[in-house]
Parts: C-alpha cells; structure tokens; sequence
C-alpha cells in the first residue's frame, strides 16, 4: 500500500522546517500573554523546541548531504 502523505526522505527538511516555523509561531502568540497557565505552556513548547533542536542537531550531521540531496532532486521542488 502506497500512502501519499507518507513522510519520505527528499520532505525531512521541510518538515523540520515546518515544525521549527510552527513552535516559533506558538511561542511568539504566547510570549505576549502573562497567564500562569500559559507561562508552564510556553516553558513546555520551549522544551519542545530544544528537543527538536537537540534531534536535528544529530540528524544533519550524518545524514545532511543526503536529505539536501534528496530534497534538491526531488521532481516537485523545482528549485
């Protein structure tokens, strides 16, 4: 079975980027509010954030020139 919206390695740097856009997007909405409850959320997307961070950081390395690779060549991207 084929799924389209399957994850393969020539999307891995979008989705990253996807993701680190989103969290930025977040923190910033909720940087601007002083609510207690929103403070321990904004702290749990900062953990978030380094987490992901922390993930990236050892998927690049070993990996880096390959996804660049497979994300340049892949048909849809047209760079």
């Amino acid at each position: 079975m084929f799924f389209t919206d399957a994850v393969t390695l020539q999307h891995v740097i979008t989705v990253y980027n996807d993701m680190f856009d989103h969290i930025h997007c977040v923190m910033g909405a909720m940087a601007k509010r002083k609510i207690e409850w929103m403070e321990h959320l904004f702290f749990a997307v900062k953990s978030v954030l380094q987490k992901l961070s922390k993930q990236y950081d050892e998927v690049t390395p070993l990996s880096g020139m390959l996804l660049m690779s497979a994300h340049i060549l892949e048909p849809l991207q047209k760079l």
